[in-house]
Formats: C-alpha cells, structure tokens, sequence
C-alpha cells in the first residue's frame, strides 16, 4: 500500500533552502527511497511492515526496539495522522494506533483503547457519555453545532473543555496493558500522540544512557499536587521490566486505579500514579523531551543544571500541527544532508522561527504580553519597544501595544478583522540574543 499523500501545508518555512542542485536532488532521492522501504503496512492489532535494515532507515539503529504507541481520538484522527505517518513514523518498525473509535484508515487498523474497561463504567459514568454516543453513531453521529462548539472550546489549566478530552484521560492504563499483550520483549515502549514530533537520531542516541533491563520511566516531569509525572505530549518512555511492573500493579487493582482516575484531570497523571505505587521513580527529561511547540517556547530558559535550552539536542516537541511536522521532517532531512551532529534546539530556532520574524507580521500573534499603552499605533508600538534597550518584539491589537523582552515566534492569528494581531521583532536585538546564546554553549549537553 503506498504511503497516505502529505497534506499540503498552508505554510511552509521558507528558510529551509539547498545550497546545491546536487543537494537538492540528494534529499529527494532520500525521501524517494523511503518510500521504496514502506510496503503494505497492515496488522490486526498493530501497524507494522517489514524492516529490512536496509537503506536510509538503517541510519537508526536501536528503532526496531521500540514499540511507539501512538494515542488519538476520532475526532482528531483523519487531520492529523497523515502527517507523522508520512514523516517520523516512515521508519518506525514496530508501532500501534489507539483511539476511541475502532475503524480502518487507508489500510490501517485503528484499535479501541477503552472496550475492556469496566463494564458499568462503560455504560453508566457520565465521563463515557461521549463514547457511547460515539459507539452507536460513529463519529457522524454528533450535530455540526456540536463539532463547531469543540472546536472552538478553550484551553484550561485541567486541559481541553471537551468531552473527546476529558475522556482521554481513561485510555492510558488499559492502553498499556493492550501494548503489553500485544509486544510483551519490546526492551522499550514509547507513548506519543499524533501531534509529537520525535527526532529519532537525537532520541536513540539519549536512549543508550539507559539500560533497557531495569525499570526506567521517562518523560518531561510535571507537577500536580503531590504528583510528579511524565507529560504524555512530549513522549513517555518505558522500559520492558516498568511495563511490566506497570501492567502488574494495574490489574491486580484495577477498580482502585478506575476510582482514582475518576477524581483526575488528566491520564498521564494517573499514568504517573501506577509507575510510583509500583516503586518506580520519574527519570525527570526535560529538556531533552519538550511538551510544547518551539513557536512558543522561552529559547533562553535553562535546566536545573544550569544549562542552555538553546544547547541541548532537539528531541520532541508537541503541540504540532500537521504543517509543523512536514516542515520540521524537511528541515531535519536538509540538516543529515549539510550538517554534522545532531540539530540543537537553538539550531530549530534559528532556521525555522528567526526566518519567520520580521519588522512587521500582518495578523500574527507573537506572544507579547506587556500591556504599554492602549492608544498607539503600529509604529508608535515599534519605537516604544526600541526605546526600551530589552525589548525585542511587540505587538499591537485594537490600538493595545504589548512588548515583550523574551523572543518568541507566535502563530498566525485567525480572528474578526478588529481583533487582529500585528507583531514585529527588533531583529538586530534577536540576532544579539542568538549569538550570545550559542557563545553560552560548551559542547552539545544532554540532561
């Protein structure tokens, strides 16, 4: 079966340029020969083709020993799956795609992550009102002004106010004993969703600080309350012995863990919960695995050793959109071809969010979040922030100028003409702090 045809992006980084006809006809070989090594990708329970070593996927070596479980819904599924598929899950021998909704995309089987949950949850609580509806009427079975209304529901500090969201949180534990029925030797797991990026060089390099044959869970840590956890978004890595110890714990107290996820906002919490009454501590991964998109990191935070984000190897980020992935994918093909090592996150920064700043973005919210004045204009904004010797962007909305002395890219906006959002970087000032970032690293680190 031949691979699912990229989405075309709205957007593409126009930074990413091949300095040669030869390099440009090297990268499309490349992609070309990828294609080649996909034959039919097919599996009652897990999508899988045969790996052969051989070709450009034999640059990462270790991949066949990973099992990466990707977690989605149906109400995400058909726009973001085609993009991971057609890029960093090209070479990936051994994974499965878990949703809430069984069904067949393009040849793939998507499995259900809830149907062994406990029965009278299933069919009485009310955080399963969502799946059962889901289950007798399809994903066709909602009323447009239903879809519209989720789409445009508001990010909380307890996630998405949706009801796909909120049930999110149940497929967690019974996914991961559906993974280890599944592939019980896979020496390691990987839990990503459809909008993780993972750069498997960088990621099986880290890995080989780890020994497979002991219990590791690993993640970017996170706090609730008293509990420390991996962030699902950034990718959770489990050793065989933790999943099984992890699976075990589950099981054998599995209405306690039912209860116990009922009262919780989010699954990797509860995910976190099992891993330590199991007595497996959190191998704390940031920021080596990212749970957020490089358009709106701080580039100038550091790591509890004192060391650069900027400095440390790009290894996920999430909270990416299909168009993000494709760019990312190209501009990581480009980087094998004309670099050496391993891209770093100032390396993402530079060629693909400082090419994209300019003196003025029409209808781009770049994060300013200084209030300076609320009657100024678009210049007025621009030499309020140049008067200021830290201030590297702005923003003005309604009149409302902000700036900000923390360089962050932003998104396009897509709101009522009055509300609209032009932004503008002092670019001399970025190109400052990208020179005294990069003099700041001594040597690529690893967390």
């Amino acid at each position: 079966m031949p691979l699912l045809p990229f989405i075309p992006p709205s957007r593409r980084r126009l930074s990413i340029y091949f300095g040669t006809i030869l390099v440009s006809l090297i990268f499309y070989v490349f992609l070309s020969s990828l294609r080649d090594l996909v034959g039919s990708l097919e599996g009652v329970k897990s999508v899988q083709y045969p790996y052969n070593g051989k070709g450009p996927c034999a640059l990462y070596e270790g991949l066949e020993d990973i099992f990466v479980v990707i977690r989605t819904g149906s109400n995400e599924l058909h726009e973001k799956l085609p993009s991971i598929l057609n890029t960093t899950m090209i070479c990936v021998p051994h994974y499965g795609i878990w949703s809430d909704w069984e069904e067949t995309y393009s040849g793939l089987h998507i499995a259900n992550a809830l149907d062994d949950i406990e029965t009278d949850l299933l069919a009485h609580h009310s955080d399963f009102e969502y799946y059962r509806r889901l289950q007798e009427g399809g994903p066709g079975g909602f009323s447009p002004e239903e879809i519209t209304s989720w789409s445009h529901a508001s990010n909380t500090q307890f996630g998405r106010d949706t009801p796909a969201w909120k049930l999110d949180k149940w497929k967690f534990l019974p996914l991961a004993k559906k993974v280890y029925a599944q592939s019980p030797l896979s020496p390691w797991y990987m839990f990503i969703e459809c909008d993780t990026y993972v750069f498997w060089d960088s990621l099986l390099n880290w890995l080989l600080r780890f020994d497979h044959t002991q219990p590791f869970y690993i993640g970017r840590q996170m706090n609730m309350g008293d509990n420390l956890f991996a962030y699902g978004g950034a990718g959770i890595i489990v050793s065989n012995p933790a999943m099984v110890m992890l699976v075990e714990r589950y099981t054998s107290n599995e209405k306690f863990y039912n209860d116990f996820t009922i009262g919780q906002w989010a699954g990797d919490v509860v995910f976190g919960k099992v891993m330590s009454d199991a007595g497996i501590s959190l191998s704390k991964a940031w920021p080596t695995l990212e749970g957020d998109m490089p358009a709106t990191l701080e580039f100038k935070s550091t790591s509890s050793t004192g060391h650069p984000f900027w400095c440390y190897y790009a290894t996920t980020y999430h909270h990416m959109s299909p168009d993000d992935i494709v760019s990312y994918y190209e501009f990581e093909q480009s980087w094998k071809l004309t670099s050496d090592g391993f891209p770093r996150n100032g390396d993402v920064f530079r060629h693909l969010a400082y090419s994209m700043m300019a003196s003025e973005a029409l209808n781009w919210d770049n994060l300013s979040n200084k209030i300076e004045t609320e009657d100024a204009s678009f210049e007025e904004c621009r030499r309020i922030c140049e008067a200021r010797p830290d201030c590297v962007q702005f923003s003005l909305s309604s009149r409302i100028c902000k700036t900000s002395n923390t360089v962050k890219l932003g998104y396009k906006q897509e709101q009522p003409s009055a509300e609209q959002v032009h932004s503008g970087w002092i670019k001399r000032r970025v190109k400052a702090f990208m020179d005294v970032n990069e003099a700041s690293c001594s040597g690529q680190q690893w967390i």
